[in-house]
């Protein structure tokens, strides 16, 4: 199959697999992971999802997730296999999502990936939900803060994929706004903060803080640029003697060090 992506560049993609229920049964009891739609009948809306489901089947695949459709009712009830999407996962269904929530290739592969990351990823309502992620990682392990607009979203997609690579070496967090982020010159796009909580006790900073330092990512999140921003974070530190200022609003205090990174600390 090919498609033309916004840019009009010609997208050559997977035949997305059509299973009958024997097919479907035999690769169930294998253990593989497997993101299903059992087609019952072909509306507008599931005609679209189709679409969009065979654009994942590549990317899903990097995962080690097939995708398919199953052209028979296997095992769920009408109505709600109409609506829902399925992930399997050691034999056993793992998640269903309403076809609302799976609507195009990355909203898919975002949210295929951010159940099958729910150790690597956790997704934080509070400010309080944060301070404790802190206090647990203190002196463990490093923490990387990613505020998205929304879920289903390229953003939300770069976030899942980075965490596939590196959620065994970071904590990952993502909110999507709320009582966490509370700074409306920061609300209007996507961002992304690295918490120094491994060796927080080396950074000699004005503040008496129990919250871990911050480094925000100044470009725009993709997940090349995520790539690159952790790269940074894995270099020798350099020495941060800097000019300390409070943006507006308080939530954040921050410092520019030498070098150009941006660095927070919360309070």
């Amino acid at each position: 199959m090919f498609y033309e992506d916004r840019a009009g560049r010609l997208i050559i993609t997977e035949y997305l697999m059509e299973y009958t229920a024997a097919d479907f049964y035999e690769k169930l009891h294998s253990g593989k992971m497997m993101f299903i739609y059992f087609e019952h009948q072909v509306s507008p809306t599931v005609s679209l999802f189709l679409v969009e489901l065979e654009k994942s089947v590549e990317a899903l695949q990097d995962y080690g997730v097939l995708v398919g459709k199953v052209t028979t009712v296997v095992t769920h009830s009408y109505e709600r296999a109409l609506h829902t999407a399925f992930l399997f996962r050691g034999g056993k269904e793992f998640l269903g999502f309403d076809l609302d929530t799976v609507f195009d290739v990355n909203s898919i592969v975002s949210e295929v990936l951010f159940a099958i990351l729910r150790e690597e990823v956790k997704y934080v309502h509070t400010d309080a939900d944060l301070l404790a992620m802190e206090k647990a990682a203190r002196g463990k392990k490093d923490l990387v803060l990613g505020y998205v607009r929304s879920l289903g979203t390229q953003e939300h997609r770069s976030m899942m994929e980075t965490a596939y690579v590196y959620g065994s070496k970071y904590q990952f967090i993502l909110i999507t706004g709320g009582p966490v982020l509370n700074v409306d010159e920061l609300s209007h796009s996507s961002q992304v903060w690295f918490l120094h909580c491994r060796l927080h006790s080396s950074y000699r900073s004005p503040m008496t803080s129990e919250r871990c330092p911050l480094t925000r990512m100044r470009k725009p999140l993709s997940t090349l640029s995520l790539h690159s921003f952790l790269q940074l974070m894995e270099a020798p530190l350099v020495v941060m003697q800097s000019l300390v200022f409070t943006l507006k609003s308080s939530k954040f205090e921050h410092s520019l060090p030498l070098g150009g990174a941006v660095v927070f600390q919360l309070h």
